[in-house]
């Protein structure tokens, strides 16, 4: 019964720290992670030409998170009104520090 409660307990734990979300955060020690929007998302068109960048970042230290990594903050930055592509950049250090940068590139 004790082994029973303690693997519910561990499996629990599991659970629940691994929390939910957009961007694949997780990794073992250090994860630098790189990846590409998907194209058939309807914030992409691929008929417009990537003439300008603009970037966003958002971190995170254990539980705490700031900062706004969002499509919509990215665009704004960098004067963008039409998405050619979506980049996002992911560093994450031992489940402890988090970054995430939206990178958008369009017109």
């Amino acid at each position: 019964m004790k082994k029973l409660v303690t693997l519910s307990l561990l499996c629990a734990s599991a659970v629940i720290m691994t929390g939910c979300g957009v961007f694949p955060t997780k990794g073992t020690v250090l994860a630098p992670i790189t990846l590409e929007h998907i194209a058939s998302d309807p914030v992409v068109d691929n008929s417009v030409r990537p003439l300008k960048r603009g970037e966003t970042t958002s971190g995170g230290i254990i539980l705490f998170g700031t900062g706004d990594a969002t499509i919509g903050t990215a665009m704004r930055n960098g004067g963008i009104t039409k998405v050619h592509h979506v980049d996002y950049s992911v560093m994450n250090i031992l489940f402890l520090y988090s970054e995430i940068t939206t990178i958008v590139y369009g017109e």
